[in-house]
């Protein structure tokens, strides 16, 4: 009879870097501001990332592949907009008002803008830092902690 065994190993997190980015800019314009620093080449993926279980939740993703250094960039909005719709009161009951509400991807970090996610390797973090915090459009970016997240799973993004 064959013993076999788990190795968990096999079911440790993929190693990546995560950066969280404050700025005012679009999306588009600060991948743009990103490519231009570091060399890179995101994009604009066709679908968001999408969490439409109940409501619908869609957070752009801008997405690079590192053929050469054989890594994966994206760069994660972390807000949504949703549109809420609620009958007026009063004079105007007969009306319906549309009121929006920003829900963040990640919660325990709700005054970040954008998340840039590195898997695999890449150059060095103090270098990337240093990139990124001298591109204008940002005006803060630090290293977070993935291990230290308690919604590291909505980062899965392949």
């Amino acid at each position: 009879m064959a013993i076999h065994k788990l190795d968990l190993n096999d079911f440790q997190d993929a190693e990546y870097s995560l950066y969280a980015i404050h700025s005012e800019a679009d999306d588009y314009r600060l991948a743009h501001a990103i490519n231009l620093s570091l060399k890179t080449r995101l994009r604009r993926l066709k679908k968001d990332l999408d969490f439409s279980a109940s409501k619908n939740l869609f957070f752009s993703l801008f997405e690079w592949e590192d053929s050469d250094l054989k890594s994966q960039w994206n760069l994660i909005k972390n807000s949504c907009q949703v549109e809420l719709e609620s009958t007026g009161q009063g004079l105007f009951s007969n009306q319906e008002e549309k009121n929006f509400q920003t829900i963040r991807l990640l919660k325990e970090h709700a005054a970040v803008d954008y998340f840039l996610k590195i898997s695999g390797s890449y150059i060095s973090e103090k270098v990337t830092l240093e990139s990124l915090s001298k591109i204008p459009q940002i005006s803060l970016v630090y290293a977070v902690e993935g291990n230290a997240l308690k919604s590291k799973e909505y980062l899965i993004i392949n």
